[in-house]
């Protein structure tokens, strides 16, 4: 494989990263019922590990003589902006399940190159083991993301 693939796929390996949904998600603003403020420490805990992830890769990338490369984040990411805290995580768990695949992809191209094989697996790891992070919230509906039947007008005569 050579130099440029290597970095290409490396380059790849960052983008999955650093601009997962849940790294959107720290700027998207859901709406967060008391309840469940534990959910944005779990995401910020996800971050923090694929940051830390990505700044080893990055320097593997510049050892190599590339520079590295931080992508956009998917513009289908900015419908989700203001969405419930529930929701959210349902679709970052659909959102890695994308990335595992990704970066499966990623870790097969690079077998030819041990040192970023290694740190592609890492990746790889890591996204499974935030996968399981986030299957493991509890995401029933709270008393605060309940909606109840009202009538249609305060006026309305009541069901008998």
């Amino acid at each position: 494989m050579s130099s440029a693939d290597t970095i290409d796929a490396l380059n790849r390996v960052i983008e999955i990263l650093e601009r997962s949904f849940p790294q959107y998600m720290r700027w998207a603003r859901p709406y967060i019922p008391p309840a469940r403020a534990n959910i944005m420490q779990t995401i910020e805990t996800i971050v923090v590990g694929q940051n830390a992830l990505t700044a080893r890769i990055a320097e593997q990338i510049f050892e190599s003589g590339g520079l590295a490369d931080h992508g956009d984040f998917p513009i289908e990411f900015a419908d989700t902006n203001d969405l419930d805290i529930d929701y959210l995580i349902d679709e970052s768990l659909d959102c890695l399940k994308q990335d595992i695949s990704e970066l499966e992809g990623c870790v097969d191209s690079l077998r030819l190159s041990p040192a970023a094989q290694t740190l592609a697996s890492e990746a790889l790891g890591l996204t499974k083991g935030h996968l399981e992070l986030l299957e493991k919230l509890d995401t029933a509906p709270t008393d605060g993301t309940k909606l109840t039947a009202t009538p249609a007008f305060t006026n309305d005569a009541p069901p008998t």
